[in-house]
């Protein structure tokens, strides 16, 4: 059957309404696309290069699709249930990890919701132990509680990071944030940062700390100017102080990079 069959044959099942049918009609033919190429690339009609690239897309794809589903409310776990997607399309399901999402869920016993919500529980504890420093690295936070959480052998970084935003939409952590770089850190607390302050964690983000001239080069400000908004973090909890003539005056992030640790036996919340 063709991809165009498949699909017209989805619509025609279904009776949804114009924007549900809209969503699960686009996530239902993305992940139809992927797995048909993924038969193409295992019967050789698909070099390794062009496959990398065009599964990568339709991988984003479905995720958009997944996401405007969430947004508008829409089950996504009964739409796969529904449409026995991991049978049907069995190579997309491997490529999407949905196999391994649904063993973990069943394996606990629970439905998706309070799968969720017991690892958002472990989620809060991570965020009340570290919300002095008024955030942490995503990677940092899915280390801390996956670490908690040893009786649950089955938890990926999606389910982590699809746990945090289910707290963050309940109002219990404020979420998320990408900083410019492209470093991804969960905000532990509210945060009002001034725009010279996220200037300066910006420019901290990539190895955990910065310096004073570090400050003054990348951002055109004086050295009275980077001194005090370095401080006014440092009195916030988010940077710690290491002044020393070796570094010529260095200021650490604890939440972005727990694994950059200062020398001196002062830097202990590293």
């Amino acid at each position: 059957m063709s991809l165009v069959s498949i699909v017209r044959t989805f619509r025609i099942e279904k009776e949804l309404s114009p924007m549900q049918e809209r969503f699960e009609t686009e996530l239902y033919a993305s992940i139809a696309t992927l797995d048909q190429l993924k038969k193409l690339y295992d019967l050789g009609a698909v070099d390794i290069g062009s496959f990398q690239r065009e599964s990568q897309a339709l991988l984003q794809e479905v995720r958009s699709h997944i996401d405007n589903l969430k947004r508008s409310g829409l089950d996504v776990g009964g739409f796969f249930a529904g449409e026995r997607i991991t049978e049907v399309f069995p190579d997309a399901a491997d490529l999407l990890r949905l196999r391994e999402s649904a063993s973990a869920t069943s394996y606990q016993g629970m439905n998706a919701d309070q799968y969720y919500d017991y690892i958002g529980l472990a989620i809060l504890d991570v965020a009340t132990e570290h919300a002095s420093k008024g955030l942490m690295g995503l990677a940092e936070l899915i280390v801390e509680v996956v670490r908690r959480l040893p009786e649950m052998k089955s938890v990926t970084y999606n389910d982590v990071i699809e746990a945090v935003n289910r707290v963050s939409e309940n109002g219990l952590l404020p979420g998320i944030r990408t900083l410019r770089g492209g470093v991804k850190v969960v905000e532990l607390r509210p945060l009002e940062l001034r725009r010279d302050q996220a200037d300066v964690v910006n420019l901290a983000a990539s190895k955990g700390h910065v310096s004073v001239e570090d400050v003054m080069m990348q951002l055109k400000w004086s050295e009275d100017h980077a001194r005090q908004v370095l401080t006014s973090l440092v009195e916030t909890g988010m940077a710690v102080a290491d002044i020393r003539f070796s570094t010529g005056g260095r200021y650490y992030f604890p939440g972005l990079r727990a694994r950059d640790k200062p020398e001196t036996s002062n830097q202990g919340a590293y």
